[in-house]
């Protein structure tokens, strides 16, 4: 899927989330992540990479680009560093704990070209994608 597909699909995963037609009327934080990502996380892997699991999540979450004019809209790009700084995550985890984001459907990341060079992008959704990332 293209990144401006993408970012649509997310728009309208937060649309129904948020809608009040649907009796869910609330962001995912914490109601999935909590109850559902967690405690599924955490029998799949362990509660240490759980828990970055569901930080690093709500970290993407808190850092999305929230300017719908641009082409970046609903896109976080915090760079490997500044993910460890602002988290206390391993710089050798971060990689990992994205790669299970992504195998769990709620997550997407893209590279595309920035200023000459390519930059990491992630898409964190609000509902899961059961189709491949």
């Amino acid at each position: 899927m293209e990144t401006s597909e993408l970012t649509q699909q997310a728009l309208r995963q937060k649309k129904f989330i948020l809608s009040k037609e649907n009796r869910i009327g609330y962001a995912p934080i914490p109601h999935d992540i909590y109850r559902k990502l967690l405690p599924e996380l955490k029998e799949k892997y362990n509660g240490q990479t759980a828990r970055d699991c569901v930080l690093l999540y709500g970290y993407m979450q808190a850092f999305v680009n929230g300017e719908s004019e641009k082409d970046v809209y609903m896109w976080a790009y915090p760079t490997v560093n500044q993910i460890v700084d602002d988290t206390g995550i391993h710089k050798d985890r971060v990689k990992k704990l994205i790669d299970i984001l992504i195998s769990e459907g709620v997550m997407k990341v893209r590279r595309i070209p920035w200023y000459g060079h390519t930059k990491k992008m992630y898409l964190p959704l609000y509902l899961r994608d059961t189709a491949s990332s």
